[in-house]
């Protein structure tokens, strides 16, 4: 009888999995994080490989990658030679770099979003003169409707 009971609880565990993992809401986010790492994909592309490149050539191929401050009184010609040393060296350049990449990046998705929210209240604009609002209910109903279909109100 203890096997039933334990097949039965294996059962109802791999149902009760089977409901939650296929439900709408986990769908959707599943594919969420799927086309947010595709877009992150196309936004780091367009980052690195169009913007980036004119913005180092406007900066006279400067390379804040080799700017550094050795925490130490030894001075060496570059950050491999300090590092070799094992000096505690801070890559201050590195910062600024990413500091750049994270601006312009946030500038991108800032046009998309900017762009995206344009293309919804456009949208928003054609419902709402396909709607009006029953006087008496406060109900979102057709505009050409003689009665609300919530309160059964007569509405001109």
């Amino acid at each position: 009888m203890e096997k039933k009971s334990v097949k039965k609880e294996i059962g109802n565990l791999f149902s009760e999995f089977k409901d939650f993992a296929f439900k709408e809401a986990t769908l959707g986010v599943a594919i969420g994080i799927m086309l947010g790492g595709a877009v992150k994909s196309v936004i780091d592309s367009l980052v690195n490989d169009i913007l980036t490149p004119p913005i180092a050539k406007i900066t006279s191929g400067i390379d804040f990658g080799d700017l550094y401050v050795v925490l130490g009184k030894g001075e060496y010609e570059s950050l491999e030679a300090a590092r070799e040393a094992g000096e505690v060296v801070i890559t201050y350049g590195n910062f600024i770099s990413a500091f750049i990449s994270f601006l312009i990046t946030a500038s991108v998705l800032f046009f998309i979003v900017y762009q995206g929210n344009k293309l919804v209240k456009k949208n928003e604009k054609k419902v709402q003169r396909n709607t009006k609002v029953c006087p008496y209910c406060k109900s979102e109903i057709d505009k050409d409707a003689s009665r609300c279909p919530f309160c059964t109100s007569v509405v001109k």
